[in-house]
This record gives structure tokens, C-alpha cells and sequence, in this order.
């Protein structure tokens, strides 16, 4: 559980760190880029599919990221394509698809053991290493400390006025998902942004944010501050989740529990849970406002809206689709919105 040991790339937000952990690697979550370079050939493998997973394959295919291999999770059709990219253009990293189920059930509890079970074996081959009960508790040890590091830092962002804002978070969190955990712990603890009184506190929901581009353009001149997000880049990362058990059958059936007690992506979450969770951490944050900022060719968070919409009755609630290259014109129309709408609530 060492920087030094072997790095397995993330794409997606199902993989247990704890697992990963437990056989001496480092998980490297990899979200891609708003602004980043796009391969015409990536383009063209993937099809129409959002730019972020794109911007992701061109990277993976131009060697910018030192994997010892990688795991991509079937949680939106976007990744699923790139998984079958990988493996159909013979990729020499070694590649393992994580197809957790969605709704809890017998049935599904056995895939999902299944699952955990193949997945622990990728592992032990990438790494060499093995799964033990000791192993899995040190681990549950790093990514419980890790939790609560991501609480101070909630903590933060939705203090009156807040000392962290939503961009320096948003970097903050994507940085501790590629780091060993105490390092992950020292980079949360970092991120502190000069409290900016008065201005327009926002919910952000929507599209996952591959990096901080939006949060820093939307906070540019400090009449709006992202105080909480429940997409999986944001608030909804599963990290710092730490399960403990007498055994490794033990520990499996937790991360397996903790599995199906989230509220995952609008890819794989009903629309009226999406809601709720929007609803209820919007109101914790004792947000002024709600944005849903959705990236063009990401189409499940559209489905949300309308049950968004009435969950949040009483409270502010724009949304913006962002077309690639247009991020700065989006959050530009975005924050004159919000702020005409607080003004005039």
C-alpha cells in the first residue's frame, strides 16, 4: 500500500479502493479532460461519444499515463465503448471490465460476488500480490482516514461563508482518487480557498467534471461558489468507503452492501433517486441554487431534469447543455442566470 507499488488506472466510479489496496497497488482514477486534445482516430473508434471519454482514449492510446493495468466500469455506455475499444485494437495494458448490477436482489448479490471475486482475481495477477483479512483491514485503516478528510473538506465547502471553494474542492478530490491515501489525506486537508462573503451559493448536478475547467470559469469573479455536487467526480466519488470483517468473505459481502446502498450516476440510478439525493444534499448545503451542467452526447442526466425540477420546488434550478469548446460561453450564461434568479427569488 505504497506510492511505489503497482498503479491500475479507474475509469468509472464502481471499483472498491479497498480491494485495490489490499494487494499493494494505487488506484489512478482517469476522468479525461474538458479542454484536452482529441484523437480524429479515438473519435472515430468510439464514435459519438461524449469528449471527456474521448479525450480519455487519446491519452491511454498515446502512452500519457504509466498503468500496470486497468479497470473500466460499466457504469454508462460511454465507458463500456471504450473498454471494447481497448480490447478490440489489442491493447498490450491489460484491461478488466467491472460490470457491477444496479438493483439489489439474490440474484444480483451473487453477480456482484462473482464480479468482486474476478475482479480481486485481475489483481493478483497485475500485482502479484494476495488477498488476505489483515491486508483488507489496512486498507479499510487508509480509505476510513481518507473519509474523513472528504467530511472536513464537505465541512469546508458548506460553512457560511465557505472556505473552500468548489473548483479548489473539486481538484482537491479528483487528486486524492489518483494518490496513495496519505497522501490523498494531506491533499484534502490543503484545500482551503479565502472565505468570499455574499455570494450565490450553488448545487451542481448533471455531468460528471473530468476536471475543475466549469467550477473555476462558473467562480471566476466570485458571484457564484459551488458548495456541493452530487455527480460521481464530485461528491458522489466512491471513496473513503471502508468496510471491515473477520474475513474476506466477510469484507466482500460489506463492499458488496455499500455497492448497492449508493446512488450512482443517472446512467444507473432512477430518476426519482437522482432527484432525491440532488434535493437533499442541495438542502444540507444550504444551497441558494441548483445548476445541472450537462456535457453534449452525455444524455442520462437529461432524464433527471423534470423530477429534479419538482423535488426542488421553492429553490433555484437552471440547466445548461455544454457543447466541446464551449465551456466558457456555457459557464458565462450559467452565472448571469444564477445570480439574476437569486436576486430576484
Amino acid at each position: 500500500m505504497t506510492p511505489s507499488g503497482p498503479v491500475i488506472g479507474v475509469v468509472g466510479n464502481d471499483a472498491p479502493r479497498q480491494l485495490l489496496l489490499a494487494f499493494g497497488a494505487r488506484p489512478v482514477r482517469l476522468t479525461g479532460s474538458w479542454t484536452g486534445v482529441i484523437d480524429p482516430e479515438a473519435q472515430q473508434l468510439l464514435g459519438a461519444t461524449d469528449a471527456a471519454v474521448v479525450r480519455l482514449l487519446t491519452e491511454l492510446r498515446s502512452g500519457a499515463h504509466q498503468l500496470d493495468g486497468l479497470i473500466v466500469c460499466n457504469d454508462s455506455q460511454a465507458h463500456l465503448r471504450l473498454f471494447y475499444v481497448l480490447r478490440a485494437t489489442g491493447s498490450e495494458l491489460p484491461v478488466h471490465l467491472l460490470d457491477m448490477p444496479r438493483e439489489p436482489s439474490s440474484p444480483a448479490r451473487r453477480f456482484a460476488l462473482f464480479q468482486l471475486e474476478a475482479l480481486a482475481a485481475f489483481f493478483a495477477t497485475v500485482t502479484g500480490g494476495e488477498l488476505s483479512a489483515a491486508s483488507l483491514a489496512a486498507a479499510a485503516d487508509a480509505e476510513a482516514a481518507l473519509g474523513h478528510a472528504l467530511r472536513r473538506l464537505r465541512a469546508r465547502r458548506r460553512a457560511h461563508p465557505p472556505l473552500c471553494a468548489g473548483a479548489d474542492a473539486l481538484d482537491a478530490v479528483l487528486d486524492a482518487a489518483r494518490m496513495a491515501p496519505a497522501d490523498a489525506v494531506a491533499r484534502l486537508d490543503a484545500a482551503l480557498t479565502p472565505a468570499v462573503s455574499g455570494a450565490t451559493r450553488v448545487h451542481a448536478t448533471g455531468s460528471s467534471h473530468p476536471d475543475a475547467t466549469f467550477y473555476r470559469l462558473l467562480e471566476a469573479d466570485s458571484r457564484v461558489v459551488v458548495v456541493s455536487d452530487d455527480h460521481d467526480t464530485g461528491d458522489a466519488a466512491w471513496l473513503g468507503e471502508a468496510v471491515y470483517g473477520e474475513t474476506t468473505e466477510h469484507v466482500l459481502e460489506g463492499l458488496i452492501d455499500a455497492h448497492f446502498a449508493r446512488i450512482t450516476t443517472s446512467a444507473t440510478t432512477a430518476s426519482a433517486d437522482r432527484a432525491a439525493l440532488t434535493r437533499d444534499v442541495a438542502r444540507a448545503a444550504d444551497a441558494d441554487a441548483v445548476a445541472a451542467i450537462i456535457r453534449e452526447l452525455d444524455e442520462a442526466p437529461l432524464w433527471d431534469l423534470a423530477d429534479q425540477r419538482e423535488a426542488l420546488e421553492g429553490t433555484a434550478f437552471v440547466s445548461v447543455r455544454v457543447q466541446p469548446g464551449g465551456e466558457h460561453d456555457s459557464a458565462g450564461d450559467l452565472q448571469r442566470d444564477l445570480v439574476e434568479r437569486r436576486v430576484s427569488a
